[in-house]
């Protein structure tokens, strides 16, 4: 009797510590299944330089079955795209400008699309797989190249914007101006379309806080070519495809039911 009771004790101890447990899983997969994530990031790609841009990207769980997590996936992407054939040359002050660059050229692109999660990380030593489906418009806006140009080094240099019909004395170009110079000033709207597809990994290690890769491709089309080099010098694309790598950080919040 006491063997048996002692048997029994035994069974109880384990049936309760078992659904603890099974229960504390369940709540971690809840948890991660029904968390919003938010993050933010720097990207680069293959039309721009080692930094291109910025994102701010969210993902908000709509479907949390058995099978496959799925999350509706929002992002703001701002990048600058340039001319494959874009090279600087040197002046004679040791600075440097673009042969040919006429202009700037900066996207933004809102993106809509979902997430579909093929495992989410799950402890701090593991790490979460997604991919990534997103459309949304492009809001190219072209902006002035400018340069620092002097005939006279003894004269102060005027900042102008740069054509490579009529600055072509090098030897009194002195330089590029800021990315910023003018601002906005002259600035023209080249509206177009992307879709993009990419994997993401999560690779986060410190509680709520997330930190992962964004790699993909993003294929673009505008309603007209944008002239980042001069037409006459080169030719100027409507449609690019690049491939990018973004670095993010963020954080996860549990959603309220």
């Amino acid at each position: 009797m006491n063997k048996l009771k002692s048997h029994l004790v035994f069974l109880l101890t384990f049936v309760v510590l078992t659904s603890n447990a099974q229960l504390r899983n369940s709540e971690e997969e809840s948890d991660q299944n029904d968390s919003k994530y938010f993050a933010y990031g720097v990207t680069t790609n293959t039309h721009s330089g080692l930094l291109g841009g910025f994102v701010f990207r969210s993902s908000t769980p709509i479907a949390t079955g058995k099978t496959m997590p799925v999350h509706r996936y929002i992002a703001l992407e701002a990048v600058n795209l340039k001319h494959p054939k874009e090279n600087s040359s040197p002046t004679p002050l040791g600075t440097k400008f673009i042969y040919g660059k006429v202009n700037y050229f900066f996207v933004l692109r809102p993106e809509y699309g979902r997430e579909w999660y093929f495992f989410k990380k799950n402890g701090e030593s593991s790490i979460g797989l997604s991919g990534i489906l997103a459309v949304g418009p492009s809001i190219g806006i072209q902006k002035p190249y400018y340069i620092k140009y002097g005939r006279d080094i003894s004269e102060q240099a005027v900042l102008t914007q740069y054509d490579p019909d009529i600055h072509t004395d090098f030897n009194s170009i002195r330089g590029a101006g800021s990315i910023w110079q003018g601002f906005l000033n002259n600035a023209k709207i080249n509206p177009g379309i992307h879709i993009k597809a990419a994997t993401s990994i999560d690779m986060s290690t410190f509680g709520d806080n997330i930190t992962g890769f964004e790699l993909g491709t993003t294929l673009e089309l505008f309603s007209k070519e944008p002239e980042i080099m001069s037409s006459k010098l080169t030719t100027n694309s409507r449609a690019y495809a690049t491939a990018y790598l973004t670095l993010y950080f963020g954080n996860k919040r549990l959603i309220k039911k």
